[in-house]
């Protein structure tokens, strides 16, 4: 069960970066268009805060810009810990699909969902026995002008909570 696991884990993982690479032939016949659009490929770092939990997350996006949003595909890594009558850490991985507005804007609202893996973590590691898929999804505000590379976002999220992120794209 745990190689499985892994495996699984280690698939989709490679898969999306995979899907990261550029394709240069595209690129060249669409140079003169992409300018006034958001760089494909971005990595945010971010905390987040509830009342009874805490979260740390990082998040590799690629977007693909379509005529008046971005469709992007997400893989994540949190760490959440649960302070409501007990003490409790989690380690998600996890891969989402959501949209992003405004192409040619500084400004932009995006929302993400997808499903997540919920794996705690104990004095002696990983409890890959009781891990369980679970579903996530995250609103909010983006700041990016096109081909900038800095990018901050805000929004609200599960397992992100409230959150803040600070990123950059390339």
């Amino acid at each position: 069960m745990k190689k499985n696991l892994l495996s699984l884990l280690l698939i989709l993982f490679a898969s999306c970066l995979a899907l990261a690479q550029p394709n240069e032939e595209n690129n060249k016949n669409k140079k003169e268009s992409n300018n006034k659009q958001l760089l494909n490929n971005n990595i945010n770092f971010g905390v987040g805060y509830g009342i009874i939990a805490f979260n740390a997350n990082t998040t590799f996006q690629r977007l693909k810009a379509h005529k008046k949003i971005y469709s992007t595909w997400s893989v994540g890594l949190n760490y959440l810990n649960v302070t409501f009558f007990s003490d409790d850490h989690v380690f998600i991985p996890s891969l989402r699909f959501g949209i992003i507005t405004g192409i040619d804007k500084k400004h932009h609202f995006e929302i993400n969902a997808g499903p997540h893996l919920l794996v705690g973590l104990y004095n002696d590691g990983f409890d890959l026995a009781t891990s369980e898929f679970d579903f996530g999804f995250n609103i909010g505000y983006r700041k990016q002008k096109p081909q900038d590379s800095k990018i901050f976002k805000l929004g609200v999220g599960y397992p992100e909570l409230l959150y803040v992120a600070l990123g950059f794209s390339f």
